[in-house]
């Protein structure tokens, strides 16, 4: 396949999409493109994704934006890995886990802890962000347990969306600390982190 893939190494949710990539054994190009401030895209990046976000993808000509787009694509269209349990309620449940990260996850563990400490000279977190970020991963801490296969077994979509998310938080110490409160998911995030899939997509800007 022909898999032109546009984000940066140190976007979460671009990394997501190479996680699955590289679990489905997908050989990829990845275009630099960095719509924050003061970065640039690709020429003509608005007909790939009009809202200039990232990731954005095209595989055989099939152009795609929007993480949870891309991944179920990719897990539907390459076999014979299939990344979506087979167990109606465990696939629910992994679409729960990853709608958890999107919805409630990703800006309190990510902007609120990672981004200022990592890439602010140690800016502190807020107090929101800290509770907040507590109740995301407490409610984590319950699907290792009742739901293992949605993530925590077999890898599934949810495990990568999981692990793009802890690595961040858990390159810093606020973040680390967090984690270590849930001990269920602590003890199963420190035997993904050091994956050899996860070496692979770690940029520079991330311990894990």
């Amino acid at each position: 396949m022909d898999v032109t893939l546009y984000g940066l190494d140190e976007s979460v949710y671009t990394r997501i999409v190479r996680l699955v990539l590289h679990a489905k054994g997908l050989a990829f190009d990845l275009v630099e493109t960095d719509p924050f401030e003061g970065g640039t895209v690709p020429e003509g990046y608005d007909l790939r994704h009009p809202f200039k976000r990232i990731p954005a993808i095209e595989i055989d000509g099939v152009r795609l934006y929007e993480t949870d787009a891309i991944v179920h694509y990719i897990d539907a269209i390459v076999e014979p890995l299939s990344l979506t349990p087979t167990d109606v309620e465990m696939a629910a449940r992994m679409r729960q886990l990853m709608r958890i990260i999107d919805n409630y996850g990703y800006r309190p563990l990510v902007w609120g802890i990672y981004v200022p400490l990592w890439w602010r000279d140690g800016e502190l977190p807020s107090s929101e962000s800290i509770e907040d970020g507590r109740r995301v991963l407490r409610a984590l801490e319950g699907f290792v347990a009742a739901s293992p296969g949605a993530a925590f077994a077999d890898p599934t979509l949810a495990t990568f969306y999981l692990a793009s998310v802890l690595a961040a938080a858990d390159s810093v110490a606020i973040g680390s600390n967090l984690i270590d409160e849930q001990p269920r998911l602590r003890e199963w995030w420190n035997g993904v982190r050091t994956l050899p899939i996860l070496a692979s997509t770690r940029s520079q800007h991330t311990k894990f």
